[in-house]
Parts: C-alpha cells; structure tokens; sequence
C-alpha cells in the first residue's frame, strides 16, 4: 500500500475515532467516592460526571407549591368556592455516585494518534498539515488529562474543570478535523473538482454541527433516555455523513495523486 493510501486509510478512521464515542464501563473503580457539593444543583454535577465518566444518582422530592404567605389568598379563594391549585411536587437528583471507569471503545486516542500519524506522511502537500499535527498533540494531551481528572480532583471543581476542559476538547476535535479537511483540499490543484470542493465544505460544515449538538444532546440525555437515544441518532447520522465525505472526496483522486507525486515522487527521484 502506498504511502498516500495508508495517509487516507488514517484519517477516514481518525475521523470516526473521534467523532464515534461508544463507553465501555471495566471492573476498575475510582480510588474515592465523588464528593456531592451543595454549591450548585445536582443536575450540573450529574450530567458532567455521567457523560465524561460514568455515574449513577439518587432522587428526592421538592415541593413547589406556594408559600405561607399565599394562605390568607387561598383561604378566601375556597371561601367563594375557586380550587386553590394543588402542590407541586418536582423530582431532582439529589445524590451522584461514580461508576466503574469507562472506557470509549472507539478512542479518541486512537484517533488524533491516526491523524497524527497521517498527517506527517502527507505533510510536504500542505501547509494544514503541520497544524493539524500540533492540533492531535493538544488533543492527545487534553485527552490524557480529561482521563486523570477524577484520580486528582473531587466534587465542584472535577466538575466544572471537565465542563470546561471538555469544551476545549470538542473545539480541538472540530479543529483538526477542519484542518485535514481543508488540507486534503488543498491538494486539488487549480479550478479542479468545483463540485467537490463545495460538497465537501458542506459535509464538513454538516458534521461539526452535528458533533456539536449531538455532544450537548448526549449531555442533557445523561437523565432523559429519549434525549439521549435522538444523541446516538446524531451521531449515527455524522457517521454517515463521514462516509460521504470520503465518498465526495475520493471522486478527486486522481488529482489527488498527482499533488502527492508532485511533492514525493519527483523528489525522491
């Protein structure tokens, strides 16, 4: 296999490394139990710690109903025969406990080392391509301490620091996918291929949208089983947009093959 095909083989399955997450919990516990804080609602802290790490949680009832000092309104109401409205009682989660570790079966590990990878085979054909490797570096090393959060820190501050390193995380997966995207157009020469350079701008376009709003949506769906079945619809449909990608992409491989042969092949000559 040549060295262009093996670059090409890297990034169609570096793109669906990073953009398919599918956990695997293993028989490896944390070392502490996580640390419920009564700083901010257990919602905030569930669904951060249950779509980055695995959690289960525990409920309690509130009630909602009006305060005492309605009484005198609601007395004068049931004087004159008006039903005062019943109590409303809201169910919250009140407790947060971690899972065993998980694991993505489709790592993203794997995915910025496959980009990484491709990217330095193909990296004399464009300019991106030196980005998009100091992009897989940043998103190796992001990655790694996403990981290690829970092992060094506890309750409030594990939460927003994965809420916040994990928006950086999802702006570097955007970035170097738009990167070896933007490279890889780069390496059809001229006013070539006009249909596919459109339509490959719009899938990618497509499939960071859909990265997006599938990640907040699988965030949200962390105590909503539909919410979170319509985020593995999301992603399933950015897979198939994937697909097309390279389906559009490949369309232009003849001219494809003459940058690389422009850049290598003459100069090993």
């Amino acid at each position: 296999m040549s060295r262009l095909k093996i670059a090409l083989l890297l990034f169609s399955l570096g793109f669906i490394f990073i953009v398919l997450d599918i956990p695997f919990t293993t028989n490896l516990s944390y070392p502490h139990e996580y640390e419920n804080s009564n700083k901010v609602i257990g919602e905030y802290q569930y669904y951060n710690i249950a779509s980055n790490y695995g959690a289960s949680c525990t409920y309690k009832m509130l009630d909602d109903s009006k305060s005492k000092t309605k009484e005198p309104e609601t007395k004068i109401n049931q004087q004159k025969g008006i039903k005062s409205s019943a109590p409303k009682i809201t169910k919250v989660i009140d407790k947060v406990y971690f899972k065993n570790v998980q694991i993505d079966i489709f790592n993203d590990l794997a995915g910025f080392l496959f980009i990484l990878i491709g990217s330095i085979l193909l990296i004399k054909c464009a300019r991106q391509f030196k980005l998009a490797i100091l992009t897989s570096i940043a998103g190796l090393i992001v990655h790694g301490i996403m990981f290690a959060l829970p092992f060094i820190i506890n309750g409030i501050d594990l939460v927003n620091a994965s809420f916040f390193i994990g928006m950086i995380y999802l702006a570097i997966n955007i970035v170097t996918i738009y990167l070896v995207t933007a490279a890889l157009l780069r390496m059809i020469p001229g006013p070539w291929c006009r249909d596919e350079r459109k339509w490959s701008k719009i899938l990618w376009f497509a499939s960071a949208a859909a990265q997006c709003l599938g990640t907040f949506a699988f965030w949200l769906g962390s105590d909503f089983g539909a919410l979170k079945a319509v985020a593995w619809v999301i992603f399933g449909f950015t897979i198939f947009i994937q697909l097309a990608f390279w389906y559009v992409y490949m369309r232009a491989k003849d001219y494809i093959k003459r940058t690389f042969e422009k850049y290598y092949v003459k100069t090993n000559n």
